[in-house]
């Protein structure tokens, strides 16, 4: 016996059956990424009603999380600063953000 499954899209706006080729709309505003299902018509009102935004706003080199991100990488292991700290019998927490302290006492000693 075979089986035979169809996938069929839908516009998140109007319900109404797009074609499963129509790329999904991505877009961030207020720090946040979004994405929807529209068709063709609705991709055209949303471009158009985010024209005049668009035409004067900046494009940002990433996003507000990946800024966060690349920025909390930087610095020592934590793994590194937990085992410091334990070897010099400092009270460090086993799991969770590492205090700033902490961090700063094992940078003036490495």
């Amino acid at each position: 016996m075979a089986k035979r499954t169809i996938a069929k899209y839908f516009s998140d706006i109007s319900g109404e059956e797009i074609d499963s080729t129509s790329p999904t709309v991505h877009f961030a505003f207020d720090g946040a990424s979004y994405e929807i299902d529209l068709t063709e018509g609705e991709t055209a009102e949303l471009r158009e009603a985010l024209a005049p935004y668009l035409a004067v706003a900046r494009r940002a080199a990433g996003t507000r999380a990946a800024r966060k991100a690349a920025s909390a990488s930087t610095g020592p292991s934590p793994k590194d600063v937990r085992a410091w700290a334990v070897a010099q019998g400092l009270d460090v927490p086993s799991r969770g953000r590492i205090p700033a302290s902490l961090v700063e006492a094992y940078e003036s000693q490495h």
